[in-house]
């Protein structure tokens, strides 16, 4: 809007377009890239539009990519002494700019309590809520930041952020002004509360270490989960163990398994898996080297789950291909599609991408004789379910589908991982002649992709109940990993006319890194 507003107004009305000169459309080239200042005032600005949310989530989650917390802080703090000792403001319009300051603050402490972790700034934020408590108008802020601090911060994992406070200790201490003991009285008595759980709940994304924001939740009948931290301990549950031999045994129990059984117990693994993922670690996961990803610990969260997408798609292809027979073969396919089918239903698009993961593979797809005794329906609607994840149009259909589809919803994680490579590779973090603006629009970008994942773990499934014996087919079966020996099995089950076939064909394209 302001863009456009200035362009507008750059040329009078009465100069005819063609009479206007080059040299003039070079006249002011606007700054490249936005200061960090500019940054900060937009924080602490009122919020008015959907835009101007969206601009607090996607910064607080991804401002450590060019400033430390203790900056930050700083810059926070400077502005709420800016507000206190502005005489010509009335008291009411300086409480409610303080109390709009506070709960900034107070959402950056509930969603990202690790920044908080080192002592300067822990330091610093005690010192900020004892003065907070003090004043009855801020007293509930203050509990709500020091519950977080108390209970949440424990350690900050900064691997691959541009800076960190560890040294910050002396500088930090300078942030609280030394006249803050005034008494800021003369603002209280009666006035509004801060609702700062409302705004915590509205994004439940979070990147320390240990942290307990409330995500109420209900996944399978006895079991609820409320943190990152619960979630993570439920998901390290969920490797594969490969202790159960894949036989025929377990081909008749799968088969007597319902379809919504299945698809219910694979939606409540993945479900589980990306509600462990803090949002921060996806773009961490995308921009840090290998080096660095292994050092980063809550980054095993997001190989947890990329490793269990490439576990379904085998685990698919195995169980077509464990029977000799191929009426047999067919009957597993054709299962699998109908499951397809109710994992789309659930909108579990990563789920419902394994599978066909799977069944699109090599191994699976030139079985002629086995596909031939699949119902010509079943193989109709299945193709419907491959061309909503084909790859035509930069991933059209899923996009479209993703962005119209009802929460609870499981994004297609590969896909969104690739868009914020490109998003973290296509540009530089700063800009201009200096190197020291904010290239904020490769942040908007980013945001863009982000922004629908934090809302997606805002709401989980309420029905789904833990199927036991789907469970063990899926995480505990021992099986061939090798993508040449699955092929390999194909090709024993169905030979190839002329030969062991083509081998450039005989990878899994869904499996690159």
């Amino acid at each position: 809007m302001e863009e456009s507003d200035a362009e507008s107004f750059r040329y009078s009305e009465d100069i005819p377009i063609l009479q206007r000169s080059e040299e003039t459309f070079l006249e002011k080239p606007k700054p490249t890239g936005v200061a960090f200042d500019e940054l900060v005032d937009r924080l602490i600005a009122p919020r008015m539009t959907k835009a101007d949310n969206n601009f607090s989530d996607v910064f607080l989650c991804l401002y450590r990519k060019f400033a430390a917390p203790g900056e930050l802080f700083s810059a926070i703090l400077t502005r709420l002494d800016r507000v206190r000792d502005d005489k010509s403001a009335h008291y009411l319009s300086k409480t409610a700019t303080q109390l709009r300051i506070i709960e900034v603050v107070a959402k950056w402490v509930s969603l990202y309590p690790g920044d908080f972790a080192r002592p300067g700034t822990r330091r610093n934020l005690e010192e900020f809520i004892k003065h907070l408590s003090t004043e009855p108008i801020f007293s509930i802020a203050a509990q709500q930041i020091k519950r977080h601090l108390e209970f949440s911060v424990v350690e900050d994992d900064d691997t691959g952020w541009a800076k960190s406070d560890e040294l910050a200790d002396q500088e930090g201490s300078k942030v609280l002004s030394k006249d803050k003991t005034r008494s800021t009285s003369d603002l209280s008595n009666g006035m509004i509360t801060l609702t700062v759980d409302d705004a915590i709940d509205e994004r439940p994304s979070n990147s320390s270490d240990l942290s307990h924001v409330d995500r109420t939740s209900s996944v399978g009948t006895h079991v609820s989960f409320h943190s990152y931290d619960e979630y993570e301990r439920e998901a390290a549950n969920m490797e594969p163990t490969d202790v159960l031999p894949m036989n025929k045994f377990r081909y008749h129990i799968f088969m007597d398994i319902t379809d919504d059984d299945i698809a219910d117990e694979m939606t409540r693994i993945d479900w589980v898996m990306f509600s462990s993922i803090r949002i921060r670690d996806f773009v961490r996961h995308v921009s840090l080297s290998l080096e660095l990803r292994s050092k980063c610990k809550s980054l095993k969260n997001v190989n947890r789950m990329i490793n269990h997408f490439n576990h379904v798609a085998k685990w698919v292809a195995n169980l077509i291909l464990l029977r000799d027979k191929a009426k047999h073969r067919a009957q597993m396919l054709e299962k699998f599609m109908n499951i397809a089918q109710k994992l789309r239903r659930l909108n579990n698009y990563n789920g419902l991408a394994a599978v066909l993961a799977g069944i699109n593979g090599t191994a699976v797809h030139r079985l002629a004789q086995t596909w031939a005794l699949v119902p010509p329906e079943a193989q109709k609607s299945f193709a419907k379910l491959g061309i909503l994840m084909g790859t035509q149009k930069s991933h059209f259909a899923y996009r479209l589908a993703w962005e119209n589809s009802p929460l609870p919803r499981i994004p297609y994680i590969p896909l969104h991982r690739r868009d914020l490579v490109s998003a973290e590779e296509g540009s530089k973090t700063f800009v201009g002649p200096d190197g020291d603006r904010v290239n904020w629009k490769k942040f908007e970008v980013l945001g863009e992709v982000l922004l629908p994942l934090m809302k997606s773990q805002g709401t989980a499934y309420p029905n789904l109940t833990k199927h036991e014996a789907a469970r063990e087919l899926i995480l505990d079966c021992r099986m061939p990993t090798d993508e040449e020996e699955i092929y390999q099995r194909s090709v024993q089950l169905e030979s190839t006319a002329g030969g062991g076939g083509d081998i450039s064909k005989k990878k899994f394209p869904w499996f690159a890194k």
